[in-house]
């Protein structure tokens, strides 16, 4: 799987990087047969020339602005022109034209003119492009490349699709265990046009199908409930000759549901349920974390063998507004503390179900509002605030407020609910020689709402 999907990645890099700043990150291209495979043009050629690629040449900004928008431009700027010396694949003319980034973050190819090279390009919005995440090299180093191309001539028609399942336990396991879960657990199938196979993994986990037509596959895995992968199938185009590794990362899957109930013995929808680790802090990620939906019902799966404290309500992301903030922190079977909570066993695969959740009272609605002013009391408008909710621990991610024209303010919160809010205006920051540091100050203001309505005013006073 790892390697098939390297072909997408590449395209997903060219299509984004107009629009956000990326860092060039491949995957491993794989063997000489399998970049042969997903390519749609191979050839050994000299570069002779280069210039500027650019979409944007001759429009006008509305022009520029409607392409960026639309994604019709690409992120190729650089077109490299080739003296074609030998071709393998998708190339009829002596001259051809590649074009790629220009390197580092977009991860273009710096070709060098003169210089001879070994060229896996693939067609992206009717041009083809090529990548450092391909196997293009110097001619100079292609020797394995070379060695495989030149055997194309005598090779049978038809691809081959191979590949490993990776299972990896949590505790390990003997080899005769293994054996026996992929040759009677572990389904491959390959589905194309002329037709579907379906085969089992070997005793190390191994599949191969040779004598395949060229074109379209979907590959998949059907695995028992109690294992799961990631993504269950993969889709991949091969030209004649070629191949390509498809690799299965199993996992087991434990399963674990409930329902969580209020002290009124109402479902609670939307409320946050975690699994944690029995000696974990209230600031650790949790292993896993759900949503009740709207009748209260709440399902983990690919949950690794262990002990765990199921939690309501522990981990609470920054959403002012989410009316299951009112619900104190509590723990199965319906405790604050979690010394008095109730582990849970899972083991391999195993499915636990129907536990019940009663958590504690909601507590009273209170309401904070509040203006942003200047030191001489007129309105910061449209002023950005700050908002920390460290109620149960400072570890909580910041949300983003915005004060009206008026600079007014509201934010709705629980009794007892603790706030760190610190606010600044929209001026723009001027760079000044002579003067450093900010151009404004604002204090902190640590607040605990204890009243149904609370009300505050945040000063900001302008340095220079």
């Amino acid at each position: 799987m790892r390697r098939v999907l390297v072909f997408f990645g590449i395209v997903i890099v060219f299509s984004l990087a107009s629009r956000n700043a990326l860092a060039c990150s491949c995957m491993d291209s794989g063997t000489p047969c399998e970049s042969y495979g997903k390519a749609a043009a191979v050839f050994v050629g000299t570069v002779t020339g280069v210039h500027e690629n650019d979409p944007f040449k001759g429009k006008d900004l509305a022009e520029r602005r409607k392409l960026s928008d639309s994604g019709a431009s690409d992120w190729t700027p650089m077109a490299y022109k080739f003296s074609v010396e030998q071709a393998y694949l998708g190339v009829t003319d002596s001259e051809i034209e590649i074009f790629t980034g220009r390197g580092a973050g977009d991860c273009g190819f710096r070709f060098e003119t003169g210089q001879r090279y070994i060229v896996y390009a693939y067609r992206y919005k009717d041009k083809l492009n090529t990548s450092i995440c391909t196997r293009t090299m110097p001619f100079s180093r292609a020797t394995e490349d070379i060695a495989f191309l030149g055997t194309l001539s005598s090779a049978a028609p038809g691809v081959t699709i191979s590949g490993t399942v990776i299972y990896r336990p949590k505790e390990p396991v003997n080899s005769e265990v293994l054996s026996k879960l992929f040759s009677s657990d572990v389904l491959i199938t390959i589905e194309g046009e002329s037709g579907k196979k379906e085969i089992r993994p070997d005793a190390e986990g191994r599949y191969r199908v040779s004598g395949l037509q060229a074109g379209r596959y979907r590959v998949a895995s059907r695995l028992p409930e109690t294992l799961i992968t990631p993504r269950n199938e993969e889709v991949i185009t091969l030209g004649d000759r070629g191949c390509a590794a498809v690799d299965w990362y199993i996992n087991d899957n434990g399963r674990v549901s409930g329902r969580v109930f209020n002290a009124d013995g109402e479902p609670v929808a939307k409320i946050l349920v975690s699994l944690v680790d029995p000696g974990a802090s209230a600031t650790d990620y949790p292993t896993k974390i759900e949503r009740t939906n709207d009748e209260g019902y709440f399902s983990f799966s690919a949950v690794p063998p262990g002990t765990y404290h199921i939690a309501v309500n522990s981990n609470r992301y920054p959403e002012p507004n989410d009316p299951t903030k009112a619900y104190p922190p509590s723990f199965y079977p319906g405790v604050v503390d979690q010394r008095h909570a109730q582990g849970i066993t899972v083991g391999a695969g195993e499915k636990l179900s129907d536990f019940e959740i009663r958590i504690p009272a909601k507590l009273p609605d209170s309401i904070l509002t509040g203006t942003v002013v200047w030191a001489d009391g007129s309105p910061v408008a449209n002023a950005q605030l700050s908002v920390k909710d460290v109620t149960y621990h400072d570890n909580s991610m910041n949300h983003g407020v915005t004060a009206d024209e008026l600079g007014r303010f509201k934010i709705n919160g629980y009794s007892g609910q603790k706030f760190v809010i610190e606010a600044r205006s929209n001026r723009r920051y001027v760079a000044n020689e002579s003067v450093f540091g900010p151009v404004e100050r604002a204090e902190t203001l640590k607040i605990t709402l204890e009243r149904p309505t609370h009300k505050v005013r945040i000063v900001i006073t302008k340095l220079r």
